[in-house]
């Protein structure tokens, strides 16, 4: 006789209905293509990706807001034709959103290596010209002195002092192009002095974001908001240290986020409140891939080829000038002017519908400069590798920067999708964890919001996670009472679920 699927069949099991799938409350996304890429870089972010064995979302989003930090103010991007008054600088905020342990740092390591490795050569170059400077301050200092000498003597025997020597001497300034840890006060001084402005990388971005979020510190919130427009200027007072005014403060951000600790920080954040500032919506280069079912063991050599060009082509662009005053302005070609016009008349209805979340409108809406800085960044990125054009916006580039603005929007869905249904998401949390069995059979919901999960901390989180499992099934309510008579919610789980795939 083949076995049962239960052992014992009693009445209350066959009372028990047949539970429902809760389903993914993660919309599906546009699979990656190296074909979004400019030329100059395909090559490394398939090489990357194969010899890690990560999603190719991860090194072609660390490329983007790589080459956006080398750019920056150095070039600015008219979308426009004749508007010559909307010029936005090439600067991008972006992440990669994926579980621990999956290589997000080490592919954003290895992506921006090149760039670390020219700011190691600047460093080197600073030292060699503060040394010069130390002994140039030197002898500007013995030559006063010895001139104050003179003068004192001249004065005694009643004739004209020398002329004053100029001893007019300024520290060298330390070109910067990426910050790993820096206050904003530091950050903001480093900006003085590198008006293109830099790059800055966040190994955990939630944990950043959650830090602008505490009282005291709407200061560092606003410049933050300021340096991703990278056209404003911001100034800093301090008692002892003075004023220093920085005319254009210009930042590209990129970092790693856990998908749990992304979702909790944006059901928090994006309640109507002092944080609902569109702060979380300036990371419009944002992927959260699926991760891979399939790992090969890769165990060869980079392709130095690919490594050399990117190096060459971060090089390149990191040595154009930029100034307050002096700006290199990149306009599309008239074909591609075409293109930039319609897409932007098929972007500005969706922003403008009540269709979709209001948080990921707001996203969207920051695609308007997304696509011109994109076309801009791969023409700049193929120009710097020799790959011809760079003194206008190719079609070519439009068509790619337009291609992946529609893979990132896919990319969007996902993260504000965390927002939409967030009961759905703890629901599922829960379930998973009555299936470990880390739940008993009858349990009341104070047993839930005690135990501190993702979703489920609070009593009406962990009431509106219940009423979703109940709605399918998965658990009905039981009686009960707590000591002293007071009325308990209790439930129970239903033994069927066995009977419900993963």
């Amino acid at each position: 006789m083949p076995k049962q699927k239960y052992d014992v069949i009693d009445d209350s099991l066959c009372a028990w209905p047949a539970p429902q799938p809760l389903g993914n409350d993660l919309p599906p996304v546009a699979a990656f293509d190296l074909a979004f890429m400019p030329a100059s870089f395909q090559r490394l972010i398939e090489d990357v990706s194969e010899r890690m064995q990560t999603p190719p979302d991860y090194a072609g989003a660390s490329v983007i807001v790589a080459l956006a930090g080398c750019v920056n103010r150095r070039v600015m991007v008219q979308p426009r034709e004749y508007d010559e008054s909307w010029r936005k600088p090439c600067n991008l905020w972006g992440g990669i959103v994926g579980p621990p342990g999956f290589l997000k740092s080490p592919v954003l390591m290895t992506v921006t290596r090149p760039l670390a490795q020219i700011e190691e050569a600047w460093r080197a170059k600073h030292d060699e010209e503060l040394t010069t400077y130390e002994l140039a301050r030197e002898q500007a200092e013995l030559a006063l002195q010895n001139w104050r000498g003179l003068s004192k003597a001249a004065m005694n025997k009643g004739i004209p002092p020398p002329l004053r020597p100029d001893t007019s001497t300024k520290p060298p300034t330390q070109k910067r192009l990426i910050l790993q840890d820096a206050t904003f006060e530091k950050l903001h001084e480093i900006l003085a002095e590198n008006p293109a402005g830099v790059l800055v990388l966040r190994d955990e971005l939630t944990g950043w974001l959650s830090e602008l979020d505490r009282q005291g510190r709407e200061g560092e919130r606003a410049f933050y908001l300021t340096a991703w427009n990278g056209d404003s200027g911001h100034s800093i007072d301090r008692i002892g240290r003075g004023s220093i005014y920085v005319p254009h403060v210009c930042v590209s951000l990129f970092g790693g986020i856990q998908p749990a600790r992304l979702r909790s920080y944006l059901v928090d954040a994006l309640k109507d409140g002092p944080a609902n500032d569109g702060l979380a919506q300036r990371f419009q280069v944002l992927v959260w891939p699926d991760p891979p079912k399939e790992w090969n063991l890769v165990d060869r050599a980079p392709n130095l080829k690919a490594v050399e060009q990117a190096r060459s082509v971060f090089e390149s662009l990191a040595k154009m000038e930029a100034s307050a005053h002096n700006q290199n302005v990149l306009k599309f070609s008239p074909d591609a002017q075409r293109l930039f016009n319609d897409w932007v008349s098929e972007l500005e209805p969706l922003v403008r519908s009540e269709q979709l979340h209001p948080a990921l409108l707001a996203h969207l809406g920051k695609y308007r400069s997304l696509m011109p800085v994109l076309a801009a960044l791969f023409e700049l990125a193929d120009w710097a590798a020799g790959l011809g054009g760079g003194g206008v916006i190719s079609l070519t580039h439009a068509r790619q920067a337009a291609a992946l603005c529609e893979f990132l929007q896919s990319h969007a869905r996902r993260v504000y999708g965390c927002i939409v249904s967030p009961e759905l998401h703890a629901a599922r949390e829960l379930a998973e964890r009555i299936r470990q069995g880390k739940i008993p059979t009858e349990f009341s919901t104070r047993d839930v919001y005690l135990k501190g999960w993702s979703g489920l901390g609070t009593p009406d989180e962990a009431r509106a996670a219940l009423r979703v499992l109940e709605d399918c099934g998965w658990i009905r309510r039981a009686g009960g009472e707590e000591g002293g008579g007071r009325p308990s919610e209790r439930w129970q789980i239903n033994p069927r679920i066995k009977e419900v795939g993963k």
